[in-house]
């Protein structure tokens, strides 16, 4: 029994995949751009370029709308963060406070027993 799994079942396997996709489609890009410059683009090789373009540029918008989310995702950690520090500020002087009054009550107490 083969109990091996394929190479796309990973997460680096799936990044793999959609590597070698885009590759092979930036390549048939360029190819059939050199066609255009020469001339010499058919029919088909039109269809294909407007094909291939479109697949370039939704993918690019999906990569931009990741990134906005990431960002998005960063700031509000970032702000979290930002309140957690002040908090712990805040907590640091209440506790500095305290200390310095229980002090003063442990000065006034010792002198009351003298």
């Amino acid at each position: 029994m083969n109990t091996t799994h394929t190479r796309t079942r990973s997460r680096r396997g799936r990044t793999l995949a959609r590597e070698a996709v885009r590759d092979q489609r930036r390549e048939a890009l360029l190819v059939l751009l050199g066609r255009a410059d020469r001339g010499a683009l058919t029919g088909a090789d039109a269809r294909q370029l407007r094909d291939l373009a479109a697949a370039e540029v939704a993918e690019c918008d999906a990569f931009r709308r990741s990134a906005g989310g990431q960002q998005a995702a960063a700031l509000k950690l970032r702000h979290r963060v930002e309140a957690a520090e002040q908090a712990m500020r805040e907590i640091e002087a209440e506790r500095d406070q305290y200390a310095a009054e229980a002090e003063a009550l442990r000065a006034a107490a010792g002198q009351g027993d003298r």
